[in-house]
């Protein structure tokens, strides 16, 4: 019996020291248990495992801690992509409030809120001109990071881009001197308040870097033409009306229709007899040719009856040049031509600083100052542009036909530009300068240089 009890004894004993193979209660052996163990690798040797947070144990680079970067994955492990809490993009290291997906980079400052919408550290009018044009967003500039776009930037109609900030694509204004009131048609840029800078032809305020200056006697008119007949007296002045007649060239357009123009005179305004002794202005002045830097050979009698339009501008970051039309006319004819004592019209040109040079751009093809000698006056009988009407028609005087004057500028640039005229070696016998059709141009310039 002993031997039998010893036997089953001995059986049971090798059972339980020798489990079988599917015994699944032994869990440090199974596959589950290896699964489980690897919450506690670290595979990529960042130092952090899956149980420590390490998001993808396949890759370094990724792990609690790490500095988040935008790169579409989320590097830090802490739930969101590029640390986007807000979904605008930006992660929290460039969002300056990832709470609000109307703050990021790529935000247009808005100027009265007490934010900086933008994430660059500046508030509302506190913003900075980035690319230098002259004006920050809160000045209106709508791309403060390209020079060529801002308020004062020349449209271009073919490029699909709002290049001058206005909220319009590729628009082409019409002259601003011909605006109009709804109800009477008649033109507003009239009466004692009317714009100079308008009559010009220049349109946008934002170009002037100060208010447009009238010196010496100003004697000077704005002279409106209205073909329709609405504003009472706009009949131009004698014959001459506001559209230059011809073509300068393609890239240089004269605007093809305009209600005004600026007159600048030696004698009285708008003066019937320019030949008459006792209408003198009786002013004196110094001679312009003093601070210009290429005068002409004439210069340096006395200078007398001068009148000056001075206007300093912000050049658009889009121009190269400026190009404006104008008409010369003078009682020194036929008296004093050949002679060094003329009145004399001035465009004079320079950067706004101290110590820029400062040329004349309006001359005749032989660099004489336009004058009665210059080469483009004409004879009475041969004129291109009829003066009927002015005072200077008949044999006590005549005038050039319109000429151009084109001119290079700086793109971004704050320039100096002085129309003048005046009387030199006595105050008799008047002469004018017609004015019109300033702009701006936008492709390379050669010059200065004055065309018929």
């Amino acid at each position: 019996m002993k031997i039998i009890l010893s036997f089953f004894l001995s059986i049971f004993l090798f059972a339980a020291c020798n489990p079988s193979e599917d015994n699944t209660n032994n869990k440090f052996n199974s596959g589950t248990n290896n699964v489980n163990n690897d919450k506690f690798l670290d595979k990529d040797g960042d130092g952090y495992s899956i149980n420590d947070g390490d998001c993808n144990d396949e890759d370094a680079s990724i792990h609690p801690g790490v500095t988040e970067v935008p790169d579409g994955v989320d590097n830090n492990c802490n739930g969101f992509t590029d640390d986007d809490y807000d979904n605008d993009g930006f992660g929290s290291e460039y969002d300056c409030d990832d709470n609000d997906p109307e703050v990021n980079p790529m935000k247009v400052e808005l100027c009265d809120d007490g934010i900086d919408n933008n994430c660059n550290g500046l508030t509302d009018m506190d913003e900075t001109d980035d690319d230098g044009d002259g004006f920050s967003e809160c000045e209106g500039d709508c791309d403060d990071s390209d020079a060529a776009r801002g308020p004062v930037s020349v449209e271009d109609p073919t490029d699909g881009i709002d290049n001058n900030c206005n909220n319009a694509v590729d628009e082409i204004l019409p002259p601003c001197d011909c605006a109009r009131d709804e109800a009477t048609y008649q033109l507003l840029n009239v009466g004692p308040d009317a714009s100079l800078a308008d009559a010009l032809g220049m349109c946008n305020s934002n170009m002037f870097a100060q208010p447009v200056e009238i010196l010496g006697a100003q004697s000077w008119a704005i002279v409106s033409y209205d073909a329709s007949g609405y504003t009472a007296n706009a009949t131009g002045w004698g014959d001459i009306k506001t559209v230059a007649p011809r073509v300068v060239t393609e890239e240089d357009p004269v605007l093809p229709r305009s209600c005004q123009f600026l007159v600048l005179f030696t004698g009285e305004v708008l003066n019937p007899s320019p030949q008459d002794t006792d209408m003198d202005l009786g002013y004196s002045a110094t001679d312009p040719a003093s601070y210009i830097d290429n005068p002409d050979d004439g210069a340096g009698a006395t200078c007398t009856d001068l009148t000056q339009v001075k206007m300093i501008l912000r050049v658009p970051g889009n121009a190269t040049g400026i190009s404006f039309d104008f008409i010369f006319l003078s009682s020194e004819y036929p008296e004093y031509v050949g002679t060094a004592y003329n009145d004399t019209f001035y465009a004079i040109l320079g950067e706004n600083s101290a110590d820029a040079t400062h040329l004349n751009v309006s001359f005749d093809g032989n660099e004489n100052a336009i004058t009665v000698n210059n080469d483009y006056f004409e004879e009475p009988g041969n004129l291109s542009q009829s003066i009927n009407g002015t005072g200077y028609e008949g044999d006590i005087g005549s005038a050039s036909g319109w000429l151009t004057t084109r001119a290079p500028v700086e793109p971004n640039s704050e320039i100096e530009l002085i129309f003048s005229i005046h009387d030199e070696g006595d105050y008799i016998l008047d002469s004018a300068v017609v004015i019109d059709n300033f702009r701006w141009i936008t492709v390379p310039v050669d010059g200065p240089i004055t065309v018929e």
